[in-house]
């Protein structure tokens, strides 16, 4: 009897050893972080006494699954939030040091008037240089000159004209792009300083019939009518404004360049002036210009006439140009 009663006590205290275990481990461990290796024999919650239900109550192992995947869940999405960032090792103190990736680079890099352009051109204002430099992400600073003179010799209707044309000018632009990406496509105000004008010798075969004004005259043969041309502009300082495409100093870092503008300068209608002497004829008789009023009258009318039409046409000097342009500087 005796025995019998000391072997059902030791099965009892058997028994409740693995729920006092599993409750002192849940009140002492960290959540969700077992104490024991998984799969170790000396967990009592893992591995019941063979013939008894799990002694840990089943409220309690379902939160302990669910702080494991909890942590499972965190670390999971710890990882792929560091992915993006480096990791080193300090050799001092052992720690794990994150470091941040560096921002990349553009390939170019604005330095206003340290990065410049030089380039040639062509355009009715003559053989130009030019010279830019950057002062935005969206502006240039242009400087320019053009260079042009013409000697020839044309007839035209019994006049015969000695061309001399004599141009000189200067300018400043701003480059403005407003778009990113679009050939470089610009607008460019500024203004032009120059000192354009030209000259011509005329003069009118002898026995060669021409026009002038509302008459029609004979150039006589012993004194044929000869004279001069001339026109200037009244202002040296013109506004400008051209339209085109390419960038002296492209924003991709490229060296070269090929602009091309068109546009006009608002120099206003040049002033013509027109004189002349020979002797002429007509119907009438023949008879020095500078003595003739018909003569006179119809030197005044053809003088008008031309100044009309330079008033009608050539208020605004047309631009048409096309370029080639090497830029230097530092590119970091």
């Amino acid at each position: 009897m005796l025995k019998n009663r000391i072997l059902l006590l030791t099965l009892a205290v058997a028994s409740a050893a693995p729920v006092q275990l599993c409750a002192q481990n849940s009140s002492t461990s960290k959540p969700g972080i077992p104490d024991w290796p998984a799969g170790s024999q000396s967990n009592p919650c893992k591995t019941p006494i063979p013939g008894q239900t799990p002694a840990c109550p089943p409220a309690q192992q379902s939160g302990t699954a669910a702080q494991q995947n909890a942590v499972a869940s965190s670390s999971s999405s710890s990882s792929q939030q560091i992915t993006s960032r480096v990791e080193t090792t300090v050799p001092a103190t052992g720690e794990t040091a994150v470091k941040r990736p560096e921002l990349l680079r553009t390939s170019f890099r604005l330095r206003p008037f340290q990065q410049y352009a030089v380039g040639v051109k062509f355009s009715p204002l003559g053989a130009g240089v030019e010279a830019a430099t950057p002062l935005a992400q969206h502006l240039n600073l242009r400087m320019g000159a053009n260079f042009f003179s013409y000697n020839g010799t044309f007839g035209d209707s019994g006049w015969n004209y000695g061309a001399k044309l004599d141009f000189k000018s200067g300018q400043v632009q701003v480059d403005y792009f407003p778009f990113q990406h679009f050939g470089g496509f610009h607008v460019s105000p500024g203004i032009l300083i120059h000192k354009n004008h030209g000259s011509a010798d005329i003069w009118v075969n002898g026995g060669q019939r021409f026009d002038m004004g509302d008459g029609t005259y004979t150039s006589a043969p012993s004194d044929p009518v000869k004279g001069n041309a001339t026109f200037n502009y009244d202002r040296s300082v013109a506004p400008i404004v051209t339209f085109g495409f390419g960038n002296l100093i492209p924003r991709n870092g490229r060296r070269w360049s090929i602009p091309f503008e068109i546009g006009g300068v608002f120099t206003g209608a040049p002033k013509f002036g027109l004189n002349l002497d020979g002797t002429v004829c007509d119907n009438q008789g023949c008879g020095k210009i500078s003595a003739e009023a018909d003569a006179q009258r119809d030197l005044a009318k053809q003088r008008v006439k031309i100044q009309n039409d330079l008033n009608d046409y050539a208020t605004v000097y047309p631009i048409i140009s096309i370029g080639f342009a090497w830029n230097f500087g530092r590119r970091d």
